[in-house]
């Protein structure tokens, strides 16, 4: 007799893995914060009426951080401490890299604070080296990703699957809106950076979580 179809699907969502859940949601949570720092750069034009010069906003923000912060090692304490050689550095490096990606809005405070950007305006040559560190940023994350997968492979002695076109969803949408939005003037794409990339760096742990077969590869499970 056949499963039945509903019972399936179920399975294939559940959650198995709420602590890489918690990652993801930590990663998200920023992604969304630095992503209403850039509107407000970019749809204001006096830097002086910004909300994030709030005193209760930085405090939601610094709260924030804290409890990502707290997930992100509750998240990877157990893998730190269960692994052992190559595995354990990669998954230290990568947990203390995941965290600094988690407290990207508070050193972007930090940083304004300190040049004086929430009373004089920061140019547009200044917003673009930001826009190009966070991209780098990203594509480091991405590398350290790939690493781990690499030594878990050859830990288990297994044979990786590839990481399929459908994987990088969210940098190809960004791209197409990029292309479509950016020529015009438009600042939607630049708005939506934050949250896209954010969203690509949080996918591994959103599979590890859900555990979905055919979407990410074995070594995936302990990213």
């Amino acid at each position: 007799m056949l499963p039945n179809i509903e019972q399936v699907e179920n399975k294939r969502w559940k959650l198995r893995d709420p602590r890489a859940l918690l990652t993801a949601i930590a990663l998200m949570t920023t992604g969304v914060i630095v992503a209403q720092m850039v509107a407000q750069y970019v749809t204001t034009t006096e830097i002086d009426q910004g909300f994030i010069r709030s005193r209760l906003w930085w405090e939601l923000v610094l709260n924030l951080q804290l409890l990502s912060i707290g997930m992100i090692w509750f998240s990877y304490s157990d893998r730190i401490s269960d692994s052992s050689g190559p595995v354990r550095r990669v998954h230290i490096i990568n947990c203390g890299f995941v965290s600094l990606s988690a407290i990207m809005p508070t050193t972007l405070g930090v940083i304004s604070a300190g040049s004086g950007w929430f009373q004089i305006r920061p140019g547009q040559d200044v917003f673009i080296g930001f826009f190009l560190f966070g991209v780098l940023f990203w594509f480091i994350g991405l590398l350290l990703q790939s690493l781990l997968i690499h030594y878990k492979g050859k830990a288990k002695k297994q044979r990786l699957q590839r990481r399929g076109i459908g994987f990088f969803t969210p940098s190809l949408a960004l791209g197409v809106v990029a292309l479509i939005d950016g020529p015009g003037g438009g600042t939607l794409w630049l708005i939506l950076t934050p949250i896209m990339l954010y969203l690509q760096g949080a996918l591994p742990y959103f599979l590890k979580a859900f555990a979905l077969s055919g979407r990410a590869s074995p070594a995936d499970a302990d990213t």
